[in-house]
């Protein structure tokens, strides 16, 4: 993986470095720590094939790749060849990429205030019109780096598409994806193209361009840009972390987060799923009393209290993960009231509980407002997650951290 990779890359020496002591460790503990070096190998492998395999052709990485993915079309790759290994890509960007198209309107502002276009474009891509989703995809990558940057659009020759320790901003990833897809197109082409040639397309010389190839590599560099300006916004927060982690821990102090990882494992182990049925184990608009049990749906209540009591700096705060792309609460707030302050609640009640994990629950409620003085009714969606004060997932045992919302699917809000 590339050697700019700081992080994974100190990440794989404090394994090498952990390995050397782990004959001071329980065998439990070693095969741990083993199994913890083979997945890590695996990813930076995976990643490095995937590359190496796809990036000629146009195919972006990026953080949020989806590792699964990854492996998949790498080991077809291998297997049968790299027209095969596309094929595994093309599925995941014509299907499965549909349950996370969210996340780019919740990852920046610019990419949230061009939802309506968005939806649009994929709209269009699903339906595989791609002689419409393919321009509406290029335009939007085009304006939300001319927002971001002020400055110049993606495709611009003087647009630094660059991020420090991050997949995306590798010479390999965004980079040479840009390099690719602005090359020049001088003379009209009637044969088909399978990579995204900004110019030839939207200056009408590549005639032919309409086919998922091309689509799918759009919709791939929209989710990597998305990550670039992400991976922008924290970097200040990301090197700072870095430094402080440069100090490497005592050998004792390894040990002691090792055995730490054992009592957190048996913890899972012993923990189980419960099938909660509403109406039967909880009301359908519970109680605050009702919900000890339950200490996931506390921050739903807040959320739909603050709402109700149109107090948008506490909703803001419940649906920061909606609005993470502006880093003050004060512009959070903002644009929590552009959202909602025309939308009076009504009424809203549970559908669904799904308890995914320990640390992770599905809420699906129904929701009633008023807006302009016409009914509304829709379906919210939301995780809730345990977390830490950084973000991160944590255990509720430990009592380190609280239940946070993410938005999943709001979008009839929009």
């Amino acid at each position: 993986m590339n050697k700019n990779l700081l992080s994974m890359n100190k990440l794989k020496k404090d394994i090498h470095a952990m390995r050397l002591f782990s004959l001071l460790l329980p065998k439990e503990n070693r095969e741990q720590l083993k199994g913890l070096s083979t997945q890590v190998s695996e990813i930076d492998k995976a990643i490095d094939d995937y590359i190496g395999f796809f990036s000629e052709k146009g195919w972006c990485a990026y953080d949020s790749l989806n590792i699964t993915m990854v492996k998949k079309a790498v080991a077809e790759a291998k297997k049968d060849g790299i027209e095969a290994g596309e094929r595994i890509i093309l599925s995941f960007y014509l299907n499965d990429v549909k349950e996370i198209t969210h996340w780019l309107k919740n990852k920046s502002k610019q990419f949230a205030m061009r939802y309506k276009l968005l939806e649009e474009a994929f709209n269009e891509h699903f339906e595989g019109r791609y002689y419409a989703s393919i321009p509406m995809f290029l335009i939007i990558i085009d304006g939300v780096v001319n927002d971001y940057t002020k400055s110049k659009g993606f495709f611009a020759e003087r647009t630094d598409v660059s991020a420090w320790d991050c997949l995306v901003g590798c010479d390999e990833s965004l980079k040479r994806m840009k390099e690719i897809f602005t090359k020049n197109r001088t003379q009209t082409n009637m044969e088909p193209i399978y990579v995204p040639y900004r110019n030839g397309i939207l200056h009408g010389r590549d005639i032919n361009y309409d086919n998922e190839y091309v689509s799918c590599k759009c919709v791939a560099l929209m989710f990597a840009v998305a990550d670039w300006i992400h991976m922008k916004e924290s970097e200040k927060d990301r090197k700072n972390k870095y430094d402080k982690e440069m100090n490497p821990p005592s050998l004792k102090e390894s040990i002691k987060r090792i055995s730490e990882s054992q009592k957190d494992k048996d913890m899972l182990c012993k923990w189980q799923k419960r099938n909660i049925i509403i109406e039967k184990d909880i009301s359908s608009v519970p109680s605050v009393d009702e919900c000890e049990g339950y200490p996931y749906i506390m921050p739903l209540l807040e959320m739909f209290e603050a709402w109700r009591d149109e107090n948008y700096g506490k909703l803001s705060e419940s649906l920061k993960n909606l609005y993470n792309y502006e880093q003050s609460e004060r512009k959070r707030a903002g644009e929590c009231r552009k959202m909602f302050e025309k939308k009076r609640l009504l009424s809203y009640s549970l559908l669904e509980i799904e308890e995914r994990g320990c640390s992770l629950t599905r809420l699906l409620t129904q929701v009633t407002w008023d807006e302009d003085g016409e009914r509304n009714d829709g379906e919210l969606e939301f995780g809730c997650a345990y977390q830490d004060k950084e973000g991160k997932v944590a255990f509720p045992w430990k009592n380190n951290g609280g239940w946070t919302l993410i938005p999943w699917n709001v979008k009839c809000l929009y």
